[in-house]
């Protein structure tokens, strides 16, 4: 069953994460999925783009699941490499708005989509989360880079070490999203028919000279994921999840 939903009227290709047993957590055929998705999105009928969650979970990052068995396999990060950063290529490439409807929770490679969004129309309910460190991790898809842009350098630094969930509210007072509305979802639809019916060529222009590169960043967070794969605390920290138990790091 496909975990990506699309659809295409006026202008605006709305895609919707749909995975909610798991909490929108990205696996395999979601990566996959959400790429073939940005790749549509940047055809010459796009004028602009809707990306969607559900009402608990707009995405929660890595399925855990999935990440320990690949941990177990021996396969480590490289999805990040091979999945994870063409997918955030893709995203990056569409040239026209992008407009994120967050309504729950946004976490880890989730915050990341998230961000690399023009616009971000929340919910009251809604929140963001690194997650990284917890589990013994570095960030990815660009977030080492989008994220100090967004709030300052010191922000991004109390954020992320801290591992701090941040709230909707709070978010709107760092610049983290652009609204907190009770349905995102419609005023995202509203922002993409101003987009859509605006002058498009002129915002493509904008965008492109706004857009400034965090591929870099992505590749050089994929070799610190690597790295930290197999790292003691990385393990001490998967373990603890299977065991339902906080983890013990020792800082190796």
């Amino acid at each position: 069953m496909s975990n990506v939903t699309q659809d295409f009227s006026d202008g605006i290709l709305a895609i919707t994460i749909d995975r909610p047993d798991a909490y929108n957590s990205l696996d395999k055929n979601l990566r996959l999925e959400l790429k073939a998705a940005f790749e549509r999105a940047q055809e010459p009928d796009v004028r602009a783009v809707i990306l969607l969650g559900g009402p608990k979970a707009f995405c929660t990052g890595q399925d855990l699941k999935e990440h320990i068995s690949d941990l177990q396999s021996g396969a480590g990060m490289g999805k990040v490499v091979e999945e994870y950063n063409p997918m955030v290529a893709e995203l990056t490439a569409i040239n026209v708005p992008v407009i994120a409807a967050i309504e729950g929770a946004a976490a880890g490679a989730g915050w990341s989509l998230a961000l690399h969004c023009d616009f971000r129309i929340a919910g009251p309910k809604a929140s963001f989360k690194a997650a990284f460190p917890s589990i013994g991790l570095a960030t990815d898809c660009g977030m080492s880079a989008l994220l100090p842009r967004m709030v300052s350098d010191a922000k991004a630094r109390e954020l992320l070490f801290f591992d701090k969930k941040v709230l909707a509210d709070e978010a709107l007072s760092l610049g983290l999203v652009t609204e907190v509305v009770d349905n995102p979802a419609a005023r995202a639809r509203e922002l993409a028919a101003q987009f859509a019916a605006g002058p498009t060529a002129a915002l493509k222009e904008i965008k492109t000279l706004l857009r400034r590169d965090t591929l870099a960043a992505a590749a050089a967070e994929a070799d610190a994921q690597a790295r930290l794969a197999v790292s003691a605390d990385h393990k001490e920290a998967v373990a603890a999840f299977l065991e339902k138990r906080p983890p013990r790091f020792v800082g190796e």
